[in-house]
């Protein structure tokens, strides 16, 4: 991975993607100005029928729905949503001037995550959303609900921001096909070595794929290579190779998704 020598790895703090649907351009861009940081990719959508086609390929991790647009308002758009993507990790906030008898209960009644009333309050507003999408996070983890990673946790958004700045498109696409290849290689390699015990190779193995991935914003490769690493480092060498599966199936959905999140295709 010679590529990456001048990128060190990075563990994100709050790797976001946003998306915000509301039919009002100057709405739309105010909160893109409020929301905007080097951690977070923004999508804005026009209508509801336009926020049902960025979802086919992009999986957000909030999504900021207008209640009152045209043709589709925001209670069909989100009846809409989790009928078609509910194994879909994106927490739903509805953004509106339109409270009347609806209150904050009512509204999380009908399916939404959150309420946010108009005008928006921007100092506190980009703080609450980091605050409630941390702790869905949190209860996710702590879950056994069988729900996709979010774009932004597989892979970092501000390590993609950093990597664009020094390299074109196509140079994107041969250093992340490179990391397929070099760990799909790696992961025969464990194969072979968790079968014969070999623990100092295993070793080896995981902390240079930790490495490659943290350089990456791989997120869930990394912290689970530097899991596994310090474990059998412990002497917990029991269920090899039920680490070893661990592993692949988060290597399998990277393979199955970068060039859809990174539009490398």
């Amino acid at each position: 991975m010679n590529k990456l020598a001048r990128l060190r790895p990075r563990h994100p703090i709050l790797s976001r993607k946003i998306l915000i649907v509301d039919d009002n351009d100057i709405n739309r861009q105010y909160l893109r100005s409020v929301l905007s940081d080097e951690d977070t990719e923004l999508l804005s959508a026009s209508s509801g029928h336009i926020a049902l086609k960025f979802l086919e390929n992009h999986i957000p991790d909030v999504i900021l729905m207008d209640i009152q647009m045209p043709e589709m308002d925001g209670f069909e758009c989100l009846n809409l949503i989790k009928e078609r993507h509910p194994d879909y990790p994106s927490l739903i906030f509805a953004v509106t001037g339109f409270s009347d008898d609806f209150g904050n209960t009512s509204f999380k009644q009908l399916g939404f995550d959150e309420l946010f009333l108009k005008p928006i309050k921007a100092p506190i507003f980009k703080d609450q959303i980091g605050e409630l999408l941390q702790k869905w996070r949190e209860e996710k983890s702590a879950s056994n609900q069988a729900l996709r990673l979010s774009d932004a946790e597989l892979i970092d958004i501000k390590t993609i921001k950093e990597l664009e700045k020094y390299a074109s498109q196509k140079e994107l696409l041969e250093i992340y096909k490179e990391f397929e290849t070099e760990t799909n290689e790696a992961i025969e390699q464990l194969k072979s070595h968790v079968a014969s015990n070999d623990i100092d190779k295993i070793l080896s193995i995981l902390h240079t794929i930790k490495g490659n991935s943290a350089s990456l914003g791989l997120t869930p490769i990394a912290e689970f290579s530097e899991k596994a690493e310090i474990e059998i480092k412990n002497h917990k060498t029991t269920d090899l190779e039920n680490y070893l599966r661990q592993l692949l199936a988060l290597f399998t959905t990277f393979v199955s998704n970068y060039g859809r999140i990174l539009n490398l295709n």
